[in-house]
């Protein structure tokens, strides 16, 4: 698939998803929407913010297509669908969360459902500190080996620890490495409103272990990174990356484990 047709393909997924949620705006279900604790418990906000998703989704779909047509790198096109994910999920957050306590303030509003006991959200700041201070690291050790880095940059490895893709230089160390550090760091917020993951498939038991969890996530990625950053100017071979790889997966076991087993009331 040339990268032109692959803009084009990305960019009718996202219509047809702007549409699904336009079409099931006033349907409350468990597949197709803007699905999150607030809007399950809320029809005025499912309604609400579905209908923005919906009609946000259709406007920027016709966006990219545009930007395909025009020919722009993948990798403005993957930085202009990033920022529609971003932009998306925290104002779609925002208006659920509003929309849903304008409608418990409202005296037509709909009797809620019974509490789950789950009403107490985590304390994040430890945790989004420790991970911008990751990033903080990473990109200190960019800063000071930049100098040492080849226009173009592996970002990719084998099996066998062999480079097999390339990147520029900007995007290869930073672009890349700053948007998947995002993802630990959104995932971590939903802790701090707990009914972000209320009648969700899958509800965390203990928010600290959730966010122990994103964090060793954003820990491992970084390092990742780091290895792969050293690997370029020469400082590590290729095979302390795979090393690297295998204690992170570790790590992520274990977190994964604590995330599982550990008692709603118990420290983390």
């Amino acid at each position: 698939m040339s990268e032109t047709a692959f803009e084009m393909f990305v960019s009718l997924v996202l219509l047809l998803g702007g549409l699904l949620a336009l079409a099931f705006r006033k349907r409350r279900n468990p597949l197709i929407g803007f699905r999150v604790g607030y809007t399950y418990h809320s029809e005025r906000a499912w309604e609400k913010v579905n209908t923005f998703a919906g009609v946000f989704s259709v406007v920027y779909s016709l966006f990219l297509l545009a930007l395909a047509f025009y020919g722009v790198s993948r990798n403005i096109f993957t930085l202009g669908v990033v920022g529609f994910v971003i932009i998306q999920l925290f104002i779609g957050l925002w208006m659920a969360k509003r929309e849903y306590e304008l409608d418990e303030l409202s005296e037509e509003a709909p009797e809620k459902p019974p509490a789950t006991g789950k009403t107490e959200g985590a304390s994040i700041k430890p945790y989004l500190l420790t991970q911008l201070g990751f990033l903080a690291f990473y990109l200190l050790l960019v800063a000071l080996l930049w100098d040492r880095l080849p226009e173009r940059i592996a970002t990719h490895f084998n099996a066998s620890s062999e480079p097999d893709g390339y990147s520029g230089r900007l995007w290869g160390v930073i672009g890349v490495p700053v948007l998947v550090w995002l993802l630990p760091l959104v995932l971590t917020l939903p802790a701090k409103e707990p009914a972000f993951f209320a009648r969700a498939n899958f509800y965390p038991r203990n928010l600290g272990a959730w966010c122990l969890f994103t964090t060793v996530l954003s820990c491992g990625l970084v390092s990742v990174f780091t290895l792969t950053l050293l690997y370029n100017v020469g400082i590590v071979p290729s095979n302390v990356i795979s090393y690297g790889v295998y204690l992170f997966l570790a790590l992520l076991v274990f977190a994964i484990y604590r995330l599982l087993t550990v008692g709603g009331d118990e420290r983390v």
